[in-house]
């Protein structure tokens, strides 16, 4: 999804951190003093998905280990049944 600049609609690649406030090159070097103050939008996305990858693989060893109880446990009653 690309972020719109708040001021002329174009597309942004520069934000102000923790805020909504998108802005593109030309109006970012107008409005800012020092543009290093501002955080790079695909920065910002690779930590989102860098994120969300964790996640989702925290929740894949989760399963991974879930099953591994599953299966433990059907043996046990397996064997008491026995």
């Amino acid at each position: 999804m690309v972020k719109k600049c708040m001021i002329c609609g174009e597309e942004a690649i520069y934000k102000i951190k923790d805020t909504p406030d998108y802005y593109c090159p030309e109006c970012a070097e107008e409005n800012f003093s020092d543009l290093d103050m501002l955080v790079k939008v695909e920065e910002e996305a690779q930590k989102l998905k860098n994120f969300l990858k964790e996640k989702m693989e925290d929740i894949v060893h989760t399963e991974e280990e879930l099953d591994k109880m599953i299966v433990m446990k059907e043996k046990n009653e397996d064997v008491q049944d026995n």
